[in-house]
Protein backbone atom coordinates (compact mmCIF):
# COMPACT_ATOMS: atom_id res chain seq x y z
CA UNK A 1 0.00 0.00 0.00
CA UNK A 2 3.09 2.24 1.05
CA UNK A 3 4.50 1.66 -2.14
CA UNK A 4 1.33 2.29 -4.22
CA UNK A 5 1.19 5.60 -2.62
CA UNK A 6 5.00 6.65 -2.77
CA UNK A 7 4.78 5.62 -7.01
CA UNK A 8 1.45 7.82 -7.58
CA UNK A 9 3.50 10.77 -5.43
CA UNK A 10 6.92 9.88 -7.93
CA UNK A 11 4.41 10.18 -10.68
CA UNK A 12 2.63 13.40 -9.70
CA UNK A 13 6.15 15.02 -9.10
CA UNK A 14 7.12 13.68 -12.39
CA UNK A 15 3.81 15.23 -14.68
CA UNK A 16 4.59 18.55 -12.23
CA UNK A 17 8.16 18.93 -13.95
CA UNK A 18 7.78 18.13 -16.80
CA UNK A 19 8.79 20.82 -19.00
CA UNK A 20 5.81 22.60 -21.00
CA UNK A 21 4.93 21.74 -24.73
CA UNK A 22 5.82 23.77 -27.31
CA UNK A 23 3.60 26.88 -28.03
CA UNK A 24 2.89 30.04 -29.80
CA UNK A 25 3.21 32.55 -27.29
CA UNK A 26 0.14 34.99 -27.23
CA UNK A 27 0.53 38.53 -25.76
CA UNK A 28 -0.44 41.98 -25.87
CA UNK A 29 1.09 44.38 -28.27
CA UNK A 30 4.23 46.32 -27.47
CA UNK A 31 6.48 48.40 -29.89
CA UNK A 32 9.65 46.57 -28.16
CA UNK A 33 8.06 42.82 -28.86
CA UNK A 34 7.32 43.99 -32.27
CA UNK A 35 10.44 45.33 -33.16
CA UNK A 36 12.53 42.80 -31.92
CA UNK A 37 10.10 39.70 -33.55
CA UNK A 38 11.16 41.52 -36.75
CA UNK A 39 14.56 42.09 -36.13
CA UNK A 40 14.77 38.54 -35.07
CA UNK A 41 12.65 37.51 -38.05
CA UNK A 42 10.54 35.89 -35.70
CA UNK A 43 7.21 34.35 -36.77
CA UNK A 44 4.61 37.06 -36.17
CA UNK A 45 1.27 37.65 -36.16
CA UNK A 46 -0.49 40.63 -34.85
CA UNK A 47 -4.23 40.50 -34.05
CA UNK A 48 -5.79 43.35 -33.69
CA UNK A 49 -9.08 42.94 -32.03
CA UNK A 50 -11.63 44.82 -29.64
CA UNK A 51 -13.44 43.40 -26.80
CA UNK A 52 -16.94 44.11 -27.73
CA UNK A 53 -16.46 42.43 -31.30
CA UNK A 54 -17.46 39.02 -32.10
CA UNK A 55 -15.31 37.71 -34.76
CA UNK A 56 -12.10 39.28 -32.71
CA UNK A 57 -13.66 37.11 -29.85
CA UNK A 58 -14.21 33.74 -32.66
CA UNK A 59 -10.40 34.60 -34.01
CA UNK A 60 -8.88 35.14 -30.70
CA UNK A 61 -10.94 30.86 -29.32
CA UNK A 62 -9.33 29.60 -32.76
CA UNK A 63 -5.65 30.98 -31.89
CA UNK A 64 -6.11 29.49 -28.56
CA UNK A 65 -6.97 26.55 -29.77
CA UNK A 66 -3.80 26.62 -32.05
CA UNK A 67 -1.24 27.90 -29.69
CA UNK A 68 -0.36 24.65 -28.31
CA UNK A 69 -0.24 22.97 -32.23
CA UNK A 70 3.53 22.32 -32.47
CA UNK A 71 3.64 23.69 -36.04
CA UNK A 72 2.92 26.95 -34.76
CA UNK A 73 5.69 26.42 -31.87
CA UNK A 74 7.68 29.89 -32.55
CA UNK A 75 5.04 31.92 -33.87
CA UNK A 76 4.66 34.69 -31.29
CA UNK A 77 0.94 36.61 -31.43
CA UNK A 78 0.76 40.07 -30.52
CA UNK A 79 -2.83 41.35 -29.59
CA UNK A 80 -3.49 44.93 -30.52
CA UNK A 81 -6.51 47.06 -28.81
CA UNK A 82 -8.21 48.56 -31.87
CA UNK A 83 -9.61 50.99 -29.46
CA UNK A 84 -6.68 51.75 -27.07
CA UNK A 85 -4.24 51.65 -29.60
CA UNK A 86 -4.88 53.98 -31.93
CA UNK A 87 -1.33 55.02 -32.62
CA UNK A 88 -0.61 51.32 -33.43
CA UNK A 89 -3.64 51.14 -35.96
CA UNK A 90 -2.52 53.87 -37.86
CA UNK A 91 0.79 52.73 -38.03
CA UNK A 92 -0.10 49.30 -39.18
CA UNK A 93 -2.46 50.86 -41.28
CA UNK A 94 -5.18 48.74 -40.49
CA UNK A 95 -8.93 49.71 -41.05
CA UNK A 96 -11.03 47.57 -38.67
CA UNK A 97 -10.62 45.04 -35.73
CA UNK A 98 -10.27 41.84 -36.25
CA UNK A 99 -7.41 42.40 -38.78
CA UNK A 100 -4.73 39.76 -38.64
CA UNK A 101 -1.26 40.34 -39.78
CA UNK A 102 0.87 37.59 -40.69
CA UNK A 103 5.13 38.43 -40.94
CA UNK A 104 7.70 36.07 -41.98
CA UNK A 105 11.32 36.96 -41.99
CA UNK A 106 10.73 40.52 -40.64
CA UNK A 107 8.17 41.19 -43.35
CA UNK A 108 4.51 41.08 -43.91
CA UNK A 109 3.11 37.75 -45.71
CA UNK A 110 -0.49 38.29 -45.25
CA UNK A 111 -3.38 40.29 -44.05
CA UNK A 112 -6.47 39.50 -43.49
CA UNK A 113 -9.76 40.88 -42.22
CA UNK A 114 -12.63 39.26 -40.63
CA UNK A 115 -12.08 35.31 -40.80
CA UNK A 116 -12.99 33.20 -38.39
CA UNK A 117 -12.57 29.46 -39.71
CA UNK A 118 -9.85 27.55 -38.19
CA UNK A 119 -8.54 26.22 -41.68
CA UNK A 120 -8.17 29.85 -42.60
CA UNK A 121 -6.36 31.08 -39.63
CA UNK A 122 -4.13 28.08 -39.79
CA UNK A 123 -3.60 28.91 -43.09
CA UNK A 124 -2.34 32.91 -42.00
CA UNK A 125 -0.49 31.52 -39.62
CA UNK A 126 1.33 29.15 -42.36
CA UNK A 127 2.77 32.08 -44.14
CA UNK A 128 4.26 33.62 -40.65
CA UNK A 129 6.12 30.23 -40.50
CA UNK A 130 6.67 29.16 -44.28
CA UNK A 131 6.61 32.47 -45.98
Amino acid sequence: MIRHALLAALCGIALFTAPAAHAATIQPYTQAAYNAALQNGTPLVIHVEASWCPTCKAQQEVLKDLETDPRYAKVEILDVDFDAQKPVVRQLRVQMQSTLIAYHDGTEAARVTGITSKADIERLLNYAVKG
